[in-house]
């Protein structure tokens, strides 16, 4: 292997400076930092680019037998020499497909000319990094190399410019796709997803890219269109110029035995608070420095307080303005670790279907938050708090599901490892449980079935399944007065609560894998909205009612079960969680193997 290549792969961040370097040396524009104005206008979708210049003209063919030795040896072998990550055996269909339209036999040259789009494809490669790929992987140092070889024209065979030209084929069919549907199967990482429909015609968008608006313009027409996307990017570009401006200094840790440090305080640590406050932009760069004490150690208080309570509220803490240890931790989380975490919710991103087109309820489970959408009326979003499962045991699933219908004043019917790791033991120790926490045992799930006094025989038949048990309609009923149906094989579904003061709480993962609803009567009226007979008073008696009350949706509404610990709100918030359930770190370890990544068949 040459020198040169191996030094790109050994230090990829100093290959990557090269490589722009070189590519700005060839006429290229590499990266100016967009304006305001032009982030905000990654809202909406980026437009294909104006069609690049005239294209040489095709010699009529065929190929040179060095080009077609070349070119087939790639397809024959499922490999191309030369990359960090030669083997392309996903990419063999799209690379004969595309290589047998071409007369001479070369994509990017026509005879010894260039394709106008040649160079822009190469600035594409080596400017992945601004979408969260890591350009090494896509050798955009080796790529940039080897076209300033053959642009130069010195030895330069027929079958140099060849293999040239299906490297970079190969590696801008493997940026397309990453773009579209990410690198990492989510099925294989604990996500219930299916992306095989996402799967792109190659062959046919990077001929689109070369012959009209050039790669840059088709990775922007492949990459997910919703805004929260375009505002994740923005935020990637912010983090990286934070991690490349210097760690600010660090927090220190309170003082030994001191649990917390509140408003009006001295502290040493408050000079230090603010310079990360200020870089994070929780605090205001003209912010005055901290008023010092009597003894010189300054105060933590005004501007500080409030700026540390707007950081708290984005980081998933309680935002009361007390600096504890969590705070302190929170603080002092590298920016690039918040890098890596919107690239990961970048990659996740691409694993969701267009949502602009259909209403859906979404729910990020990390930030602990609901959101409705429906096309047909934009500005009138649905927002609410969640309680989802518990980190030990109990973690919410990951899946796409269809909810069919609505139950006001529900039955709760515990599941059986409820049943016999918490009810059954209780009722043992006090035979009175069972009716103090308005439960009965029935012999049938029949809303008419008689209740079966708690026993000793009858505990054992529940455990056996013989039995089971339930909890009554009411305001005790651990579903509350509404629970929201999409069936699946977990048995997870949305409901309400009587335990309402969880919502006021910054963590709250506390069920057994349901999803606890802030307001169910609010989602009730969201998801039966265009059914004129269910109004807001109607869902009210119904869940006040005597009985429980199923309702039938008249079209199934999509439900995304989804995990991302870094999210960008409409006005440009970034928000940021812990990773609780260790997704992130799942699908780090499956982004670390590289191309080809395993996928599910």
């Amino acid at each position: 292997m040459r020198g040169e290549d191996v030094d790109a792969k050994r230090n990829p961040r100093r290959a990557l400076t090269a490589a722009l370097a070189l590519v700005a040396a060839l006429g290229l524009v590499p990266g100016c930092r967009k304006t305001e104005q032009a982030r905000d206008a990654q809202e909406t979708p980026a437009p294909r680019a104006a069609a690049v210049p005239q294209a040489p003209v095709e010699p009529a063919g065929p190929p040179s037998p060095e080009v077609q030795a070349a070119v087939q040896g790639v397809i024959d072998a499922g490999r191309v020499p030369g990359l960090t990550y030669p083997d392309v055996p996903r990419l063999v269909p799209d690379l004969k497909a595309l290589y047998a339209a071409e007369p001479d036999g070369l994509f990017w040259f026509a005879g010894d000319s260039a394709h106008p789009a040649l160079t822009g494809a190469i600035e594409a490669i080596a400017q992945s990094d601004q979408m969260g790929f890591n350009p090494a992987d896509y050798d955009a140092a080796l790529l940039a190399k080897k076209w300033e070889s053959i642009r130069s024209g010195a030895g330069v065979t027929p079958a140099d410019r060849a293999l040239f030209d299906v490297t970079l084929s190969a590696v801008s069919m493997r940026v397309l796709q990453s773009a579209h549907w990410g690198r990492a199967d989510p099925r294989l990482i604990g996500f219930d997803y299916d992306v095989r429909f996402k799967r792109l015609d190659l062959a046919s968008e990077l001929r689109s890219a070369r012959d009209a608006g050039g790669l840059p313009a088709a990775i922007a027409a492949v990459e997910p269109q919703f805004p929260v996307y375009r505002r994740l990017v923005k935020a990637l570009a912010d983090y990286r110029a934070l991690a490349a401006a210097g760690e600010p200094e660090a927090v220190p840790d309170l003082a030994a035995k001191q649990k917390k440090v509140e408003p009006e305080k001295p502290w040493a640590g408050a000079t230090a608070l603010a310079g990360r406050l200020r870089a994070f932009g929780d605090l205001p760069k003209g912010a005055a420095a901290p008023e010092p004490a009597k003894d010189g150690t300054p105060v933590y208080g005004g501007a500080l307080v409030d700026a540390l309570k707007r950081f708290q509220g984005r980081h998933a803490l309680e935002a009361d303005g007390v600096i504890g240890p969590g705070t302190i931790t929170a603080l002092n989380v590298p920016a690039a670790q918040r890098v890596r975490q919107i690239q990961l919710a970048l990659e996740r991103e691409r694993w969701l279907p267009d949502t602009r087109k259909e209403p859906h309820v979404f729910v990020n489970i990390p930030l602990f938050r609901l959101w409705g959408f429906d096309p047909a009326r934009p500005d009138d979003p649905l927002r609410m708090n969640v309680v989802v499962g518990k980190t030990l045991g109990h973690k919410t699933p990951i899946f796409v599901g269809q909810m069919a219908y609505v139950i006001f004043r529900p039955y709760w019917s515990p599941p059986p490892s409820i049943i016999r790791s918490e009810i059954v033991p209780h009722a043992r120790r006090d035979p009175s449980y069972i009716e103090r926490q308005d439960m009965e045992i029935v012999a049938s799930g029949d809303e008419n079935a008689p209740a079966l006094p708690a026993t000793p025989e009858n505990l054992d038949k529940v455990v056996s399944g013989k039995l089971f048990i339930r909890q009554k309609p009411g305001d005790k009923n651990s579903l509350g007065l509404a629970k929201f149906i999409f069936p699946n094989s977990e048995n997870v579904y949305m409901h309400g609560t009587p335990a309402q003061s969880l919502f006021v709480r910054a963590r709250r993962d506390f069920s057994h894998g349901c999803i606890r609803l802030e307001d169910p009567a609010r989602l009730a009226q969201w998801v039966l909205r265009d059914d004129p007979q269910w109004t807001p008073e109607r869902i009210d008696a119904a869940m006040h009612g005597e009985r429980p009350t199923q309702v039938n949706l008249k079209n199934k509404l999509t439900v995304f079960l989804f995990y991302d610990t870094a999210y960008v709100d409409s006005k440009g918030v970034v928000y940021f969680a812990d990773d609780y359930y260790g997704h992130d770190a799942q699908l780090e370890k499956a982004l670390a193997h590289g191309y080809p990544y395993p996928r599910k068949s």
